[in-house]
């Protein structure tokens, strides 16, 4: 086999990995404990009377395909807690957020608690099963 053979089953393969990587990642819900950043409950209006128990904070960006599927999932999982609150934004027009909290990639969505502490990140589309547990988790032991 020549050089470019060898050159080429290598690109093949590691597009595979990473590939395969992606797949088994993307959307699971990873636990991640962040203490409240400074303005967080402010921004998120997390300081009034009546803040929800567990916000999604979802950072997305305008021609983001699966942003509009994890709007529809986070939607449908707030929907059926009264507790909970879905806040979306645009990774654009909130810099400061993004840089604040790694964001690399949209859709990123975090599970935040109503003293503003990220208890979990989905990078991907999330599965709602799993938003459920989580949620639930955090209702429970608000």
């Amino acid at each position: 086999m020549s050089t470019g053979g060898y050159v080429l089953v290598t690109v093949l393969v590691l597009s595979a990995g990473f590939g395969i990587y992606r797949k088994l990642s993307d959307g699971r819900l990873k636990v991640e404990i962040v203490p409240p950043k400074l303005g967080l409950i402010e921004h998120l209006h997390l300081n009034h009377q009546h803040a929800p128990q567990v916000t999604f904070l979802q950072f997305s960006s305008e021609f983001c395909q699966p942003c509009r599927v994890t709007t529809g999932i986070l939607e449908v999982v707030t929907n059926s807690f009264p507790a909970i609150c879905h806040i979306e934004l645009d990774v654009l027009e909130h810099m400061d957020l993004v840089k604040t909290y790694g964001i690399t990639r949209t859709p990123t969505t975090l599970i935040i608690d109503k003293e503003g502490t990220v208890h979990f990140r989905a990078v991907g589309v999330p599965k709602r099963v799993d938003l459920v547990n989580a949620v639930s988790d955090l209702i429970i032991d608000s």
